[in-house]
């Protein structure tokens, strides 16, 4: 479901059958700091917050530029149309990985507000409950070898529905008490065509990030587990 608003060139993307008719106001985290319940989330770039919506728990992230051109054009981007929108691609991308069985957040509601050649967006998923980062278990404790082998395993789910992630890394794989793992933050994400070489790119870069956070933060992981998990991935 989606609706247009013609007096600000906003237009919004909801779940069908949702009760809640979702408007600009909604995408605004100004609008939900007044409103109880609210509380910012961890990591990010700021633009991302705890929300309450029927008495459900969501999550609202507004999009923001990192690096350079986040100094400059902090919240906007080109605009290519709307299918090419941060939000809209990200919202296809989550519903393709639902249907295939993967433990990824549900897409609720979505905006993007143009101006001229560029646009401000939004995205409201569902909150995952009784969750936390990997990188905060990692800091606390070591994890079983059965954890690293299941992780490699739901990776290489992923890549084989054709799903890259961009930013594979231990703060965008999440945890609950069971031990049950969800991926989530789907922001450039892009679907291959082809299982090829790319597959390996964002293993790498997953590697590459838990040794810094290692290094910074002194993890309980060792060269034993990313054995492990490579060994999940390819079984």
């Amino acid at each position: 479901m989606s609706a247009e608003s013609p007096a600000s060139k906003c237009h919004i993307r909801q779940q069908a059958g949702h009760a809640w008719r979702f408007r600009e106001e909604h995408f605004e985290l100004g609008y939900w700091q007044r409103q109880p319940g609210f509380k910012a989330t961890v990591g990010g770039r700021g633009g991302s917050g705890l929300i309450e919506i029927d008495g459900r728990g969501a999550v609202l992230r507004c999009y923001r530029r990192g690096g350079g051109p986040g100094r400059i054009l902090s919240d906007q981007y080109l605009w290519m149309g709307q299918s090419l929108t941060r939000p809209w691609r990200e919202w296809d991308i989550l519903v393709r990985a639902r249907e295939a069985g993967l433990p990824v957040p549900e897409p609720i509601a979505a905006c993007t507000c143009r101006s001229f050649l560029w646009y401000r967006a939004a995205l409201i998923t569902a909150y995952l409950e009784d969750t936390e980062m990997l990188t905060q278990r990692l800091r606390r404790e070591k994890l079983p070898a059965d954890c690293w082998y299941r992780l490699g395993s739901l990776v290489k789910r992923l890549h084989a529905e054709g799903i890259r992630h961009a930013d594979l890394t231990s703060d965008n794989i999440l945890m609950d008490s069971q031990d049950h793992f969800y991926l989530v933050d789907f922001d450039k994400a892009r679907i291959m065509n082809q299982i090829d070489d790319w597959q390996w790119q964002p293993l790498y870069r997953f590697q590459r990030s838990m040794n810094k956070r290692h290094q910074q933060q002194a993890l309980n992981v060792d060269e034993d587990d990313w054995q492990i998990l490579m060994d999940g991935y390819q079984s």
